[in-house]
C-alpha cells in the first residue's frame, strides 16, 4: 500500500477545519481509493480516551452508540503496553469478540486496523483493506502519523476544550484565494474539469474537488458554471 502522502500533507497545510483535514487523510489514506475507518482519540492520562473524532462507521453501530467504545477499548490497551504503532488483523478471533462486544459483525470491506500513538496527546485507529506491513510501508505510517500529529498541534485548540470543533477562520465571499487556489481557478475558467485540473497541477483529484468549494465560497458562486459563464461574458 502507498499512503498519499504528498497530497495528504498539502491538503492538511491550507485546512482549518480539522473535520474536514481528517476526513480527507480517511478518504485518501491508501491507493485503492476505498475510504478507510478513522477513530481519533485524546490521551486523558489515568482516566483512559476520549473521542474527538470518527468517519465511516456504520449505523448500526452509530445508532446504538457504540460507534467508539470497541476500538477506544483496542486503543487503550495499546497504550497499557506501550506500543506506537500495531496492526489488528481482522481474522477469526477478532471477528468473534468484535460481534459480542457490539451485537453486529463487523463490515467484511476492513480487513486490518492500524493503531497509531501519534504523541503523548492522540492516538489514530485506522481500518482498511489488508496489505504487508513491511519496512517501507511502517516507515510510510509513521510519516502520516508525524504529519497528522503536527496538523493536530497547529490546529486551533478550542474544540479539545468544548467537545466541538471551531474553525479558526470561516469561509466567506472577498476572503482572498490561496496561489493554488488562483490556479486552479483559472483552469476552471478555461472549462477544465477537477481530474483535468489534478492531472495538469499533480494533485488529487478529491484535493481539487475540496478546493474548488473552497473557491466558490470565497468568491460567492453557486458553482463551476458562474465561473465560465463570467469568463465567456468577458
Amino acid at each position: 500500500m502507498q499512503l498519499r502522502l504528498r497530497q495528504i500533507a498539502d491538503f492538511l497545510a491550507n485546512e482549518s477545519d480539522f473535520r474536514a483535514g481528517l476526513t480527507f487523510v480517511a478518504v485518501n489514506f491508501c491507493s485503492s481509493g476505498d475510504p478507510a475507518r478513522l477513530l481519533l482519540n485524546r490521551v486523558n492520562g489515568s482516566s483512559g480516551l476520549s473521542h474527538l473524532f470518527s468517519f465511516g462507521f456504520h449505523e448500526s453501530l452509530i445508532s446504538l452508540g457504540q460507534t467508539h467504545h470497541f476500538f477506544t477499548e483496542q486503543a487503550q490497551h495499546q497504550i497499557d503496553k506501550g506500543e506506537n504503532l500495531s496492526l489488528v488483523h481482522h481474522d477469526n478471533e477478532y471477528k468473534k469478540v468484535f460481534t459480542e462486544s457490539t451485537g453486529f459483525p463487523d463490515e467484511e470491506k476492513f480487513e486490518v486496523t492500524l493503531i497509531a500513538r501519534l504523541s503523548s496527546e492522540f492516538v489514530m485507529s485506522v481500518s482498511s483493506k489488508a496489505y504487508l506491513l513491511d519496512g517501507g510501508v511502517a516507515e510510510e505510517l509513521m510519516v502520516l502519523g508525524a504529519i497528522v500529529n503536527l496538523y493536530l498541534n497547529l490546529v486551533d485548540k478550542d474544540f479539545w476544550n468544548l467537545g466541538k470543533s471551531k474553525r479558526r477562520q470561516e469561509l466567506f465571499p472577498g476572503q482572498p484565494l490561496t496561489e493554488r487556489q488562483e490556479l486552479i481557478l483559472e483552469l476552471v475558467r478555461q472549462g477544465k474539469r477537477n481530474h483535468e485540473i489534478a492531472q495538469a497541477l499533480g494533485y488529487s483529484e478529491s484535493l481539487i474537488r475540496q478546493e474548488t468549494m473552497v473557491i466558490y465560497k470565497k468568491l460567492g458562486v453557486p458553482g463551476r458554471k458562474s465561473l465560465t459563464s463570467e469568463r465567456s461574458d468577458d
